[in-house]
């Protein structure tokens, strides 16, 4: 019996592996649409309550190779002390910003022009997706795959990992 369950596993496992849904172009630049920061009077404000944060504790975001972008859509707490946003102020744009809540008083970095300005490429590779980060003279920065998008009510999750491994640079923005 072990060996037909063994046998059933080993040939159910790798069909569910190449069943699954795959992330679609489109569906990425829905989101990043959807995404884009409101505007008052021409100005938008940084962050944005549509931006994606990602957790930047201990320099996460610069080290790791695998980084979740969360956009909270009901609750306007951030969820993480120290963390990383993209406000997205075009379809294909965004600023980057960086923000600390560790300790009082909390800061937040000064965004410059043009180094916390980049573009953004979204594209199909081997029925992957994957999002190029551009700088304005559109040489990539970084590069990542999607590899799993949770959309619901409450939040918005994607997770993305990395194409080329971080090298060790000053976490600076």
């Amino acid at each position: 019996m072990t060996k037909l369950q063994f046998l059933f596993i080993a040939f159910l496992f790798p069909f569910l592996l190449l069943s699954q849904n795959k992330i679609s172009k489109s569906e990425v630049q829905k989101i990043i649409k959807d995404s884009q920061a409101a505007k008052k009077d021409g100005s938008i404000s940084l962050p944005s309550i549509k931006s994606w944060k990602f957790n930047n504790t201990d320099s996460l975001y610069f080290k790791s190779d695998t980084l979740i972008a969360i956009q909270n859509k009901t609750n306007t707490q951030n969820d993480f002390c120290e963390f990383i946003d993209w406000t997205f102020y075009r379809k294909n744009a965004f600023i980057l910003g960086n923000t600390s809540y560790c300790e009082e008083p909390p800061s937040r970095l000064v965004t410059k022009y043009p180094e916390d300005y980049f573009y953004i490429a979204v594209y199909q590779i081997e029925n992957r997706t994957m999002i190029d980060m551009l700088r304005n003279d559109k040489m990539i920065v970084d590069s990542f795959n999607v590899i799993e998008i949770e959309n619901n009510d409450e939040f918005l999750k994607i997770k993305l990992v990395r194409r080329f491994i971080p090298l060790p640079y000053n976490n600076k923005i």
